[in-house]
């Protein structure tokens, strides 16, 4: 008996009860399943035998298959299978997600698995149909910002999913993400207490983002100086960038501050202050792994935002909140 089929119908199937039936209503006849789901009467009967062990279904000879219980029990999370699955090609960013969702699911006997999107057109419905396919109870999606109908599709199959970030046009769909805005605004305020003249944010993104817009609002508002500082913004993903980051830290090292917005441009300083032999003081990242940014031969960099474990395990406790009590937790979507 093919083992990948018998486990792809028997989280169907588990996900069919969860999302479109109520405990005490009549469920599909094995003969039915089979049909439904295109397989054979062998593994639609070890399907339904496993689910009775578990109590979410039983049977009787004259009224067939019953709905005994549509929510997972703390039992019933072991071997439950998590995908997290990243849509960014960086290995320093998705390995502390991963990390902190595989320490919470540790304590339920939950399956944590990897991979890396490879899957080209997120936007598509083909997308949701393929995901769907990947043989997981629940998908923590992380780095997508463009796939809002193949993942509200996904969500009215009843595959539990959530991401880390908050997608506009899919209020359905959970997600926890950190408050750009919030905490770039109280990067601003730390460093406003180094008075300094100048004030550089580094960053992959385009200059129009929340995470610059709430460090440049911080410094126009808690300045308490003579002069206005210059605030700087310097798009590391653009080309010619190099040597401009290497000026202001040979020429504005211990006299500016810097702010780095966001986790790859962690890196892009890091090994920039590494090669110079020179790292300035007043310095904030956003967030990274743990509350501080580390490389060796660096000082640790303090962090303003939650690292990225902890984003892991609170992604993993809207799934685990969703197959214990059959609902996501409220608020849907959650800044942090």
């Amino acid at each position: 008996m093919p083992k990948r089929v018998y486990e792809q119908l028997y989280r169907a199937v588990r996900r069919d009860i969860e999302t479109n039936y109520q405990s005490g209503g009549r469920y599909l006849s094995v003969r039915e399943i089979a049909d439904t789901f295109s397989v054979s009467l062998q593994i639609a009967q070890k399907a339904i035998t496993q689910l009775k062990r578990e109590g979410v279904v039983t049977s009787k000879p004259r009224t067939g298959i019953l709905i005994q219980n549509t929510v997972s029990a703390p039992s019933s999370l072991q071997g439950k299978k998590i995908l997290v699955l990243s849509n960014k090609q960086d290995y320093h960013f998705y390995a502390s997600f991963l990390e902190g969702t595989k320490q919470n699911c540790s304590r339920y006997g939950i399956d944590v698995v990897f991979k890396m999107n490879t899957f080209e057109n997120t936007s598509s419905l083909l997308f949701g149909e393929y995901l769907l396919s990947l043989n997981a109870d629940g998908i923590i999606a992380l780095s997508f910002t463009n796939a809002a109908l193949p993942f509200y599709y996904v969500l009215r199959e009843g595959l539990p999913l959530v991401g880390d970030i908050i997608i506009d046009s899919l209020p359905v769909m959970p997600a926890v993400q950190t408050d750009n805005y919030k905490h770039s605004y109280e990067a601003a305020c730390i460093l406003n207490k180094y008075n300094c003249r100048r004030y550089f944010v580094l960053g992959c993104y385009p200059q129009e983002n929340k995470r610059f817009k709430g460090f440049y609002d911080g410094i126009q508002k808690t300045y308490a100086g003579s002069f206005m500082p210059e605030v700087t913004y310097v798009q590391l993903s653009k080309i010619n960038v190099y040597d401009k980051v290497i000026r202001a830290i040979h020429e504005y090292g211990n006299k500016a501050g810097f702010f780095i917005s966001d986790y790859s441009a962690n890196y892009f300083f890091g090994m920039l202050c590494l090669q110079e032999k020179i790292q300035p003081k007043i310095v904030l990242a956003y967030d990274a792994d743990d509350a501080y940014f580390t490389l060796p031969g660096l000082e640790p960099i303090r962090t303003i935002a939650p690292p990225f474990k902890e984003l892991g395990h609170r992604l993993s406790e809207v799934l685990i909140e969703k197959w214990r009590r059959g609902k996501f937790p409220e608020p849907l979507q959650q800044k942090i």
